[in-house]
């Protein structure tokens, strides 16, 4: 474990200690501090789902995906077919998403967590998938009832040899409806539209 995780795994394993002896002052016969109390309810606002994990929620069920991707600016596009699982998991804390199709005439598997930060006030979204081995991790500000979502982070790209910057916007047209797209630097290190997905609900 790298020492911010270490770090993290301190503070929760604090706050849950902190936690059960605040729930449990009898049995224990230990009164939380103020302090120790205030922390208990920084940890619990923190934890406890919002507006913004309930309008991820609504995106739970199963999708079917057209897929446009473009290999350089000005490339033709290729097209493809995909579906989608969208899950709530750990208590609708986060979604997860499962992805399987073709990519370049390759069968394509990818899955996805997303979630709302209380805590930056940030919503953000990891992707691994069997192209690649490495992590596409993106972040950014939106209000819970958005119609447009952009979110920024960086993806591995093996052309390059490093890490790249790239960008991705959902558009929810309605609860049934909505588009994905990815923007990243092309050969010339121009930033293009790199992939389109539109999403419809089964």
């Amino acid at each position: 474990m790298t020492s911010s995780r270490i770090s993290a795994a301190a503070l929760l394993l604090t706050a849950a200690s902190v936690a059960a002896r605040a729930q449990e002052p009898k049995a224990s016969g230990h009164k939380p501090t103020a302090e120790e109390q205030a922390m208990m309810e920084k940890y619990i606002k923190a934890a406890t789902p919002g507006p913004e994990h309930q309008r991820l929620a609504k995106l739970a069920g199963k999708w079917k995906l057209q897929v446009t991707s473009w290999m350089a600016p000005g490339a033709p596009p290729q097209k493809s077919e995909a579906t989608a699982e969208f899950k709530t998991i750990l208590g609708g804390r986060y979604l997860h998403q499962e992805v399987k199709g073709n990519m370049m005439d390759q069968p394509f598997e990818g899955m996805g967590i997303e979630g709302f930060d209380n805590v930056t006030k940030e919503r953000f979204g990891t992707w691994v998938d069997s192209m690649s081995t490495g992590e596409m991790t993106v972040r950014g500000k939106c209000a819970a009832d958005a119609k447009n979502c952009t979110l920024k982070g960086k993806v591995p790209d093996a052309a390059a040899g490093k890490e790249v910057p790239v960008s991705e916007t959902i558009t929810m047209t309605d609860d049934d409806h909505f588009t994905f797209e990815m923007h990243g630097p092309g050969p010339g290190g121009k930033t293009f539209k790199m992939l389109e997905i539109a999403y419809s609900r089964q």
